[in-house]
């Protein structure tokens, strides 16, 4: 049986991470189509142990908005070899639409995208 699985080795992930204190909403895109959006306990080496092990390989861009959380989980993410920004969340486009219909799981997406 052929394997079907996908191959990262040295791919662009491009990771939207929506930053709460109890769970992180996070999405994946991989050229252009989101891969996967998923809750989880919010530590960065939970990330990055969910990463390596499913898209292994690949080279991880993530992003979150700065808040209440700081710069912690930029250090921890840049520690481990992922290229992060933390954006201002003024700056991420949103439409009117979005603004009414507004969820973590959206939020996510459009970091990512």
């Amino acid at each position: 049986m052929e394997n079907t699985k996908l191959k990262f080795q040295g791919q662009h992930l491009y990771i939207g991470i929506d930053v709460h204190q109890k769970r992180w909403i996070v999405t994946i895109i991989f050229l252009g189509m989101q891969l996967k959006t998923i809750s989880m306990d919010p530590y960065p080496g939970e990330l990055i142990k969910y990463l390596m092990k499913n898209n292994p390989g690949a080279i991880y861009h993530t992003v979150y908005e700065a808040g209440f959380c700081g710069y912690w989980i930029d250090r921890a993410l840049r520690k481990a070899g992922v290229n992060n920004i933390v954006v201002n969340p003024a700056d991420v486009p949103t439409t009117h639409k979005e603004k009414r219909r507004k969820t973590d799981k959206i939020d996510s997406r459009k970091l990512a995208k």
